[in-house]
């Protein structure tokens, strides 16, 4: 069998790390689709696609420009652990999570992988979208089926557009499994984390007045509220970023 692994990023250049790491795993065969905003690097056995896009659209373009049956989602500051992709390749799974670990040791990053814990530990027990753990596999016929179900205004929506995806599919399938092998982050710096909610605050203050689908909705406010779920997570060090994450959300609606 084969996998398409579907990357994104706004310049090339930001992918060459994630690139050549792909490119040096010889375990299945493989295509490797970027969609970029810039071309300011030459990536080689890619199929790129230049495009003004958001990473909504972006994930998108990848899906109906891949061309093998099973799909695998990648960002530019992940990698791989050595097997995943012969482990993906032999199950047959309709979606699959694959855990995810930071590469990075600082105080930011051990939080992170804390809260990452306590939140898939949560979905093997619990299968549902509503859990911010995402499948990054899928068998492509299903993803077809739920971006054309999508409205093209949720293209707007800048965060949890891997959850929206996942929630769309789980609609036909609940055929998900877990991997055993990771998925690794270089997770950015406490700063530029704390950029990010302030942004994704405010774009969900712009998207407020797009007409989007109410289930949607439900979703996003769902999702944004697992921060405090102490009762089904527990009290760990996650919740030092995710409040912090919090309040920086919560700004950009307000003042972003």
């Amino acid at each position: 069998m084969a996998i398409s692994i579907i990357t994104r990023a706004y310049k090339t250049s930001e992918l060459k790390k994630l690139i050549s790491n792909i490119n040096s795993i010889n375990e299945v065969e493989i295509e490797i689709i970027a969609v970029c905003n810039v071309n300011d690097y030459n990536i080689e056995a890619t199929k790129l696609i230049i495009e003004n896009s958001n990473r909504f659209k972006a994930r998108i373009t990848g899906i109906k420009n891949s061309n093998y049956d099973k799909i695998l989602f990648l960002d530019s500051d992940q990698i791989p652990e050595k097997g995943l992709l012969s482990e993906l390749d032999g199950k047959n799974n309709d979606m699959i999570i694959i855990p995810e670990k930071s590469i990075n040791n600082n105080f930011t990053s051990k939080c992170l992988d804390d809260w990452r814990y306590r939140n898939e530990r949560l979905a093997r027990k619990n299968i549902t979208p509503y859990i911010p753990v995402v499948p990054r596999f899928y068998k492509k016929e299903y993803l077809i089926n739920a971006i054309n179900r999508i409205h093209q205004n949720i293209y707007n929506i800048i965060d949890h557009e891997d959850s929206i995806i996942y929630y769309e599919t789980f609609k036909e399938t609940k055929n998900v499994g877990f991997s055993k092998k990771y998925i690794y982050n270089y997770d950015p710096d406490f700063l530029n984390l704390m950029r990010k909610a302030f942004l994704y605050g405010k774009n969900e203050r712009d998207i407020k007045s797009i007409d989007i689908p109410e289930d949607i909705k439900v979703l996003i406010d769902k999702l944004n509220k697992n921060t405090l779920n102490v009762k089904e997570l527990g009290i760990g060090r996650g919740y030092i970023i995710q409040v912090l994450r919090g309040i920086m959300y919560e700004m950009g609606k307000i003042i972003g």
